[in-house]
């Protein structure tokens, strides 16, 4: 079974007429992205109006988390309304203001990135992996607790020599990756990441995947030309700065599995 916090959104609610039906005063149209995100089901408002604490006229267009089993969604006959479950139902958090004066954002479940704090990493990155590669097997996901660093452009000394503006950072981002993964993977491969920044400095989302990309070359991956999807995400946590990583396999046209590969001894390369 894959159970985990799952956000599930009520999109309307009807009243039941029915004498033959679970005997709820009302039902309740829902959508759970991670059974499907373009259809409803039909179930009970009961658990979703004890959940909220408002009567069910009230309950359309509240966003809610269930642990479900986001591998086995129901079939055609278990949507009468009296068939699903939703254990642990809990109102969906939304992310609070997070300074005086600035307009406050609300994150709902219903959005790519789920509301709450760490404890939702784990349930980030499984929808951030859905995106970048539906129904991809090898995936390697981690997190990086630290402030996510961007790109520097290299520096150049007064005599002419080049360095990294950035190789510290590069090097202690290289250290998590390392424990991730044993050797580098071949091929092509997706990589997508959720920043947590701690402030609001303009920084663009490419600039800090730049950083990942190179840090992981020779690690995660041979080179940063393996990567032919990619998906970064920005997002303000002022208490918990952090990178969630997702690496995973890719198919493409364009072939990468030559990338790495050793040549043979004695073949010059032309």
């Amino acid at each position: 079974m894959g159970l985990s916090w799952t956000p599930v959104r009520v999109l309307a609610v009807t009243d039941c007429e029915r004498t033959d039906c679970c005997g709820a005063p009302a039902h309740a149209w829902v959508r759970v992205e991670a059974w499907s995100p373009r259809r409803a089901f039909l179930t009970s408002a009961v658990p979703f109006v004890r959940a909220a604490g408002v009567p069910h006229g009230e309950l359309a267009g509240r966003a809610f988390l269930a642990e479900l089993d986001v591998t086995a969604p129901p079939g055609n006959t278990d949507t009468g309304g009296e068939r699903l479950e939703w254990p642990g139902l809990q109102v969906a958090p939304s992310i609070p203001e997070q300074s005086v004066g600035t307009p406050t954002v609300q994150m709902t479940a219903s959005t790519l990135m789920p509301a709450g704090g760490p404890e939702m990493d784990q349930e980030r990155a499984r929808r951030l992996a859905r995106a970048l590669v539906p129904g991809a097997l090898s995936v390697k996901t981690l997190v990086i607790p630290r402030t996510p660093p961007g790109k520097l452009r290299p520096r150049h000394t007064k005599d002419g020599h080049t360095y990294k503006a950035d190789g510290d950072k590069e090097a202690a981002t290289a250290l998590y990756l390392r424990r991730a993964f044993r050797q580098p993977w071949g091929g092509n491969l997706a990589v997508g990441a959720v920043f947590f920044r701690p402030d609001r400095q303009r920084i663009d989302g490419d600039n800090l995947l730049k950083h990942i990309l190179d840090a992981g070359n020779g690690i995660a991956w041979h080179d940063d030309a393996q990567i032919t999807a990619s998906y970064p995400v920005i997002e303000l946590d002022r208490k918990n700065p952090r990178t969630v990583l997702v690496v995973a396999r890719h198919v493409s046209s364009l072939d990468r599995s030559n990338v790495g590969a050793k040549r043979p001894r004695g073949r010059k390369r032309r």
